[in-house]
């Protein structure tokens, strides 16, 4: 097994989170405003562990998997199982709702300096252990994305960062993953649509411990982004709601 800081950096994405979680219930009028946001992290963890368990046991580089194109889908497993929930149950939005609205943005943006992490696929990289491809196209940008973060949370201390533009950067930083990553990893994957094949492919990134990764790592970062691009378009919508009244 490779040395790798994915399972760390992992443990402290759903640690940040939880502590979020926990401040809002502890300062909110309501005994279980967001207890409901807290199950939803508890589950986000099980899979986490449960998909650390498969990257080790080889699961998502093996070759019978291959032939069914899994850098296209196997990332969409772990938006549905973190989606879903959301979409289905109510008091779970409102307390996503509370939680957002009750926590600094420049804590956000701090989140998000963890992709600064990226240094270490960057290093990969250069060793000859890490697709060169995917990291010029996806891992540098990601990089890049999350020493912005740094710059962002300056500007949201200061209070000088508009609720447009806190939303636009939490844009950027989905797209910046989404969908070229997917895209990317899969025309790294032996099968028919293989266009990268030079040693290493993109089995690496799926290979434990850098699985993690792409499996959960990443995916948090894009949806705490998606989550923020939604809260705030809500909040602009009921600003503007209010005006027309």
């Amino acid at each position: 097994m490779q040395l790798s800081l994915t399972p760390f950096l992992l443990a402290v994405q759903i640690g940040f989170l939880f502590m979020l979680a926990w401040r809002c219930l502890q300062a909110a009028p309501q005994p279980n405003a967001t207890a409901a946001v807290h199950a939803h992290l508890g589950w986000i963890a099980l899979y986490g562990v449960i998909t650390s368990i498969l990257g080790a046991r080889g699961i998502f580089v093996r070759d019978d998997l291959m032939a069914w194109l899994p850098g296209l889908w196997l990332q969409i497993i772990t938006v549905a199982v973190c989606v879903v929930p959301v979409l289905l149950f109510a008091p779970l939005r409102g307390g996503l709702r509370r939680v957002f609205d009750a926590t600094p943005w420049h804590w956000l943006a701090y989140f998000h300096a963890l992709r600064i992490a990226a240094l270490g696929t960057a290093y990969k990289t250069y060793t000859g252990e890490f697709p060169a491809y995917f990291e010029y196209l996806v891992g540098i940008p990601d990089l890049l994305f999350g020493l912005s973060a740094l710059w962002i949370a300056g500007r949201a201390k200061r209070g000088t960062l508009t609720a447009r533009g806190f939303l636009m950067w939490n844009l950027v930083g989905a797209l910046v993953i989404v969908p070229a990553a997917p895209i990317l990893l899969q025309l790294g994957l032996p099968g028919p649509l293989q266009v990268f094949t030079g040693p290493p492919d993109a089995r690496a990134v799926f290979t434990y411990p850098m699985s993690i990764a792409p499996m959960i790592g990443v995916p948090l970062f894009v949806l705490v982004n998606l989550w923020a691009v939604w809260r705030l378009w809500e909040r602009r919508r009921e600003a503007l709601a209010g005006i027309t009244r």
